[in-house]
């Protein structure tokens, strides 16, 4: 009996160990999902920051395109009205 009952409880000893492994195991695994769908989710809030950025970067690039036709514009109506200014002056004469 002796025998038996050391073959009986290293077979429960054996179950409860990959019992506990197992167990284990899922919680690991559990563990690295949660890390992986923080990752994802960090992924794509950078990826949405950068989509972001290039529309902000397109806008700015958009602006100061047209700052430059404006300034263009008003340098050429500073231009026009200095030479009617003269043109007036010179008729005053």
């Amino acid at each position: 009996m002796d025998g038996k009952k050391a073959t009986i409880v290293g077979i429960v000893a054996i179950l409860i160990g990959l019992l506990v492994g197992y167990l284990m195991w899922g919680a690991q695994t559990k563990s690295l999902q949660g890390e992986l769908d923080q990752l994802k989710a960090r992924l794509t809030e950078a990826q949405k920051a950068a989509t972001h950025e290039k529309e902000l970067s397109d806008k700015l690039a958009q602006m100061e395109a047209q700052l430059k036709q404006m300034s263009d514009d008003l340098a050429k109506e500073k231009a026009k009205r200095e030479q009617m200014q003269g043109q007036v002056s010179k008729g005053k004469k």
